[in-house]
């Protein structure tokens, strides 16, 4: 039986597999955070599903960053950060091909989950890839809204949330 390590871990480690995998050819800078944000507060008050840039704010919050190994070697990562004083986003979610299906994603998002309820955080936010909404949704996340397709480099993509306070 294998088993899987996962820890805690710095941007630098995990660039990589984002850079070759998660995003190979991607156009815009790969930075240790993103300046998209979700205002859950609109979305639940007024159902306004809307992202925005909020440059100056995202480096107020420090990012974490987990992997995950297996015979040595990194198989998967995420990274997750807050956006605003409750809000937190998933980001980066990354398994190597051959190792999908082995419950990596779902324990890598559960890190991230954790993470923010101990950083305080009423909601966790991601924008998942059509093809990876399944794992965000086996732990709670809902979509919300409509496909994305303009303005993202890797769509469709959609909101996802999860409530964990």
């Amino acid at each position: 039986m294998t088993t899987h390590e996962y820890f805690e871990t710095t941007f630098e480690d995990i660039y990589d597999l984002w850079n070759e995998g998660l995003w190979p050819g991607r156009v815009s800078k790969i930075e240790d955070r993103s300046a998209l944000s979700f205002d859950f507060n609109l979305w639940r008050n007024f159902k306004n599903i809307s992202i925005t840039k909020q440059r100056k704010k995202i480096w107020e919050y420090k990012p974490t960053f987990w992997a995950v190994k297996q015979d040595n070697k990194i198989i998967g990562v995420n990274s997750g950060f807050k956006t605003d004083v409750d809000t937190y986003r998933s980001r980066g979610l990354y398994v190597i091909p051959e190792k999908r299906g082995q419950g990596v994603s779902n324990m890598l998002l559960k890190l991230t989950i954790s993470t923010a309820k101990k950083e305080n955080c009423a909601v966790i936010w991601t924008m998942p890839r059509k093809d990876a909404l399944f794992a965000y949704e086996s732990v709670g996340f809902q979509k919300i809204g409509k496909w994305i397709d303009d303005g993202v480099e890797f769509g469709p993509n959609c909101i996802a949330i999860n409530q964990i306070l």
